[in-house]
């Protein structure tokens, strides 16, 4: 076996074995692993199967397999960049939103507080000013009961 075909096998594996290893502590999202995983295990399949880069090519009408695989690469490339950018675009729309709601709390925070500020200075107003004395009954003499009448 030709060493650049081991050489592919191993950097294959090894790059199985690292997208393995981040799924499993949480650092790769499953449909990012899905990709990688896709990959390695087309880079195992063309570096383990001699002859299947040049029969692909023959197949595509491409004259050398170095030229197919360049071209099947960029196109991998092609698809990662388009789904990362489409992944970029949706959280954006999310930190937009997220902002958005962000504002509007504040303003309820700031009205919610304007209101509180009042309330509590009309108590404060209330516990300052002086209780006014209760009103005494009025005294009523013999002699205000003949003027009335």
């Amino acid at each position: 076996m030709p060493e650049w075909r081991l050489l592919s096998i191993v950097l294959a594996v090894l790059v199985l074995v690292i997208v393995v290893e981040m799924m499993r502590r949480r650092k790769l999202r499953e449909k990012y692993a899905a990709m990688w995983l896709f990959v390695g295990l087309g880079v195992v399949l063309l570096g383990a199967v001699p002859g299947l880069p040049s029969w692909l090519a023959g197949l595509t009408g491409v004259q050398l397999a170095a030229n197919f695989l360049f071209a099947v690469a960029a196109l991998v490339l092609l698809f990662v960049v388009l789904q990362l950018s489409s992944e970029v675009g949706h959280l954006e729309e999310e930190v937009r939103t997220t902002v958005e709601e962000i504002a509007l709390l504040r303003c309820e925070l700031e009205d919610a507080r304007g209101e509180l500020g009042k309330r509590l200075a009309a108590a404060e107003d209330r516990l300052e000013r002086p209780a006014a004395a209760p009103l005494a009954a009025p005294v009523v003499t013999p002699g205000d009961r003949a003027e009335r009448a």
